[in-house]
């Protein structure tokens, strides 16, 4: 049995690497700290520097799913079942709940293969794990909207296997805006889902001049806030009113991006009991 008042799981998502999942994970780490709502972090990918993920440089306390040299085995492994193995940790995950997990690029069809494989969805269900939303992040690019809508695609096919409550994309506008393509088929198709029920929501690109900085010393958002001009000025060598307009403008940002979050629903959650529709969001206006 879950714990009472267990918050859930979200899988921050994309298909090919640059799109800024992490980014949107990092923002719903910030979001739970702000509103006061515990939360563990994993990350699931491919990426073997320091075999550590990017998330789990850019925060402490990161449990690693997948990563690095057992993950090159497992590929190479002519043992189908040892890669239903190694994947069984994000299925102790999820079944756990409360987390934000990361999900790498190319590592999402190889956790919902496992969640196929191992018939997840009975489990989690009879369990009655907290809810898991996915957020799948996409850049203005045609290629990149077309694979997020397969992903959103992919997970309503794969439900039976590893249980959606709810989908949200992230228009993120880090290289331009989404205007371009109002008429484009692959962002047509993508925007049909929210009839669906599928959440969209738009992430403007950070303009503060410090954000190639933290982006270059693996700062998270959450850290850099804590931070002051003096604490900028030395760390960076950057003029004092550089980093406090810096501090200034990313925490606008941020307040954006979350408002934003949350008018979508795209909030921390915690489950009183009921996987549908027993689920209390909070700052919500709940109580």
């Amino acid at each position: 049995q879950k714990t009472p008042g267990m918050s859930l799981t979200f899988i921050s998502m994309a298909k090919p690497g640059g799109q800024g999942k992490t980014q949107t994970a990092q923002m719903l780490v910030l979001q739970h700290e702000q509103k006061g709502v515990p939360v563990k972090l994993a990350a699931a990918d491919s990426d073997s520097l320091n075999q550590r993920s990017k998330f789990g440089r850019l925060f402490r306390n990161v449990k690693e799913l997948g990563i690095g040299e057992d993950l090159t085995k497992v590929k190479s492994s002519t043992d189908p079942n040892l890669a239903i193995k190694y994947w069984d940790e994000f299925g102790r995950t999820v079944l756990e709940g409360g987390y934000i997990i990361d999900v790498g690029a190319n590592v999402a069809a190889e956790l919902f293969a496992w969640a196929e494989a191992r018939n997840a969805g009975s489990l989690l269900r009879r369990r009655n794990s907290p809810p898991i939303d996915l957020v799948v992040t996409t850049k203005a690019e045609s290629q990149a909207i077309e694979d997020a809508r397969g992903l959103i695609q992919y997970s309503f096919d794969k439900n039976e296997w590893l249980p959606i409550g709810r989908r949200y994309v992230v228009l993120n506008e880090v290289s331009g805006g989404f205007g371009a393509y109002e008429n484009d088929p692959n962002f047509k198709r993508l925007k049909a889902y929210q009839g669906m029920g599928v959440h969209i929501v738009t992430m403007k690109r950070c303009e503060s001049d410090i954000w190639t900085l933290l982006e270059r010393e693996l700062i998270s958002v959450r850290d850099a806030l804590k931070m002051t001009e003096v604490d900028l000025e030395k760390r960076f060598g950057i003029d004092v009113w550089t980093g406090h307009g810096g501090l200034t403008d990313l925490k606008s940002w941020a307040d954006e991006t979350l408002t934003s979050f949350e008018k979508v629903g795209l909030v921390p959650v915690r489950d009183s009991g009921l996987r549908d529709g027993g689920v209390e969001a909070v700052g919500a206006g709940c109580s």
